[in-house]
């Protein structure tokens, strides 16, 4: 009687009333937040609407009282009796009883009516356990505040649950709700709708929010297949599945041979990967470092180049930047800025001296797996410095590289996992340079002047005074002109002691007092050409 659109709209509409929409007044506009999800036209939802608040619909209260109706027309039929109901109300209540026999059948509510706290919970824990339909169902309740609080950020999530376990409904939902992603939505429910044969509903979606893609949407096929094999059930989202559906690292043929695998135990190990890296993508906000160094302008243009190609980390050719210099200190404040340039990006220090055997098994606790957060951009800041193990450096070496990355392999579960989207940016001594310049594009860190000293000693007190709960330090006049002679290290280990050493609100540095901390450590100053100190 009705096109596919209108049926699945009305069949949702009538879950949504029965289950907690009984509790909303405003009838119309729970409607119309269906009719425009599934494109109805505003004359057609006004007419539709209109069938609903019928008598004969409105008195089908109840899964009773639609057998009910259905024996008097069968009764009728029996009869030689006609059967005078127009047949568009009848379908809509053909419709509105299927409704309540599947709102039965899932439990979402019950023959006796419930007070709207029970009903609402009940809807509730559905959705939490994975129905789809309830998903659905709340997920729409939440974007449009009815009936629940409106939850754009909760009510999105559910009905993205549903599109990850193949529902159209979801689909239409989701087309609504997050346009802004509407080509991957579009191409689901392009496989959706042809796989149901429904051309007409195709052609409206595409009239509406342009042409679906034509490609193969490999993940909804997959997930077809899977309910095809009755791995799992089409009506019950399965949050672990869905990752291992939908992952990013996996190759299409690990995924499938996964996803198919009468093995539960093989999937439930390799949903402990973090299988959606690489749905993050990252800006390097990299000109925030333009006055970094005042001194080092060609510098600080190679870095800011160098962070600006970061959309080319999974190219062949791509070598990441490796920061090169014996001072510790430079090294840490180049990583500390180049860190504060990805918002929101999960950075992972790793000392490559420091790692032994166990950090490189080939499971999910290699290193570069287990320090991988699956819902952010990654950022490892890799430390070259000192006497690094052959293995680790080795080890390290090929993750630098974007082909071995992209092809990272692991023994259990035996998969291929693509750790492309990570972004690896090095520091290392000048021994350890020379071993690393085949596969980074180095940039030595030139010793500070003078002037960029007196900033960088501000930088390093304020810290200090922040690190150790200090108010207020002031500097002696002449304490960085006096420290400026010594390499940033010493200086910096000087300041902490101090600092450390006589913690009071306020704190005044005295020359005499920081040199002191130099000479007991043996520190000397900085040198140039052949000697001869600086004065």
């Amino acid at each position: 009687m009705f096109d596919h659109l209108t049926e699945i709209m009305l069949k949702n509409y009538f879950v949504a009333e029965n289950t907690v929409g009984r509790f909303y007044e405003d009838k119309q506009a729970l409607f119309s937040a269906y009719a425009k999800i599934f494109l109805l036209t505003e004359e057609e939802a006004a007419s539709l609407f209109a069938l609903t608040q019928r008598e004969e619909v409105l008195g089908i209260q109840s899964e009773r009282d639609y057998h009910q109706y259905l024996r008097m027309k069968q009764f009728m039929a029996i009869n030689s009796r006609r059967f005078d109901l127009a047949p568009e109300l009848d379908a809509v209540i053909d419709l509105k009883g299927t409704a309540f026999s599947v709102a039965l059948a899932l439990r979402l509510t019950h023959e006796a009516r419930e007070a709207r706290p029970v009903a609402c919970e009940n809807l509730t824990l559905a959705a939490e356990s994975g129905l789809v339909l309830a998903l659905n169902v709340l997920g729409v309740l939440q974007m449009e505040g009815i009936v629940f609080g409106k939850d754009a950020h909760g009510g999105l999530r559910k009905i993205l649950n549903a599109v990850e376990w193949n529902s159209e409904e979801g689909l239409f939902a989701a087309l609504r709700y997050d346009p802004a992603h509407k080509a991957r939505y579009l191409g689901a429910l392009r496989e959706c709708l042809v796989r149901n044969g429904q051309a007409e509903a195709l052609g409206r979606a595409e009239r509406v929010y342009g042409p679906c893609p034509e490609e193969k949407h490999a993940d909804y096929l997959l997930l077809e297949k899977a309910f095809r094999q009755g791995i799992v059930k089409r009506e019950v989202y399965i949050k672990s599945y869905a990752r291992l559906i939908y992952s990013g690292i996996l190759n299409g043929r690990d995924k499938e041979a996964l996803a198919l695998s009468p093995n539960k135990e093989l999937c439930a190990e390799a949903c402990l990967l973090p299988l959606k890296l690489g749905r993050v993508a990252a800006v390097a906000e990299a000109e925030s470092l333009a006055g970094l160094r005042p001194d080092q302008p060609e510098e600080i243009a190679r870095v800011i180049g160098g962070l600006g190609n970061i959309d080319l980390r999974a190219v062949s050719a791509y070598r990441p930047l490796c920061f090169v210099s014996d001072s510790k200190f430079m090294l840490d404040f180049y990583a500390s800025h180049i860190a504060r340039c990805f918002r929101d990006a999960h950075v992972e220090r790793i000392e490559i001296a420091d790692l032994i055997d166990y950090d490189f098994e080939p499971t999910k606790n290699h290193i570069f797996v287990r320090s991988c957060d699956e819902d952010a951009f990654n950022l490892f800041l890799l430390s070259f410095c000192g006497d690094v193990p052959v293995r680790a450096f080795d080890m390290a070496k090929n993750f630098l590289q974007s082909g071995k990355r992209k092809k990272f392999r692991l023994n259990h579960p035996g998969l291929v996992l693509d750790l492309s989207s990570v972004l690896p940016v090095c520091f290392c001594d000048r021994e350890n340079a020379k071993h690393l310049s085949p596969y980074c594009e180095l940039i030595r860190i030139a010793e500070p002047t003078a002037r960029e000293k007196g900033a960088l000693i501000e930088g390093i007190v304020r810290e200090k005074a922040e690190m150790y709960g200090v108010k207020r330090i002031e500097m002696q006049e002449g304490l960085a002109e006096a420290l400026s002679a010594y390499g940033m290290d010493e200086i910096d280990g000087a300041l902490d002691a101090a600092v450390r050493g006589h913690r009071t609100e306020k704190l005044l540095l005295t020359v005499a007092a920081v040199l002191s901390y130099l000479k007991e450590n043996g520190a000397k100053r900085n040198t140039f050409g052949f000697g001869g100190e600086l004065s």
